[in-house]
């Protein structure tokens, strides 16, 4: 979400109670719905545990992020490499055809 380009907007958020301002390349409305998402994570995170420190519900939620960013990045490399699968096999289906076609003229 950081930026260093020169068109960076600044936009403040809350985040588990404390306010950030957050330089950002992205629309401000991106930032503030990322922003909310890391909120309910930590939220989720202090729920299923018994310390209140914020370090470590950070680390946790940090993980819990990234966990879901592999397992999505994953599923996107197997849907890719199947498109490539069927677009192989309908290549040669089609050129099965072509030759069938071929011969029968």
């Amino acid at each position: 979400m950081g930026s260093t380009k020169e068109n960076a907007q600044t936009t403040r958020v809350v985040i588990f109670g404390t306010e950030y301002s957050i330089k950002s390349d992205v629309d401000v409305e991106t930032t503030r719905k990322v922003a909310r998402y890391v909120n309910s994570k930590m939220a989720e995170i202090t729920e299923s545990i018994s310390s209140r420190d914020n370090s470590k519900i950070a680390v946790l939620s940090a993980l819990n992020i990234a966990g879901e960013l592999f397992e999505l990045k994953d599923k996107k490399e197997n849907g890719a490499r199947e498109i490539t699968e069927v677009r192989d096999r309908a290549a040669a289906i089609t050129k099965k055809i072509d030759a069938a076609l071929k011969q029968g003229c």
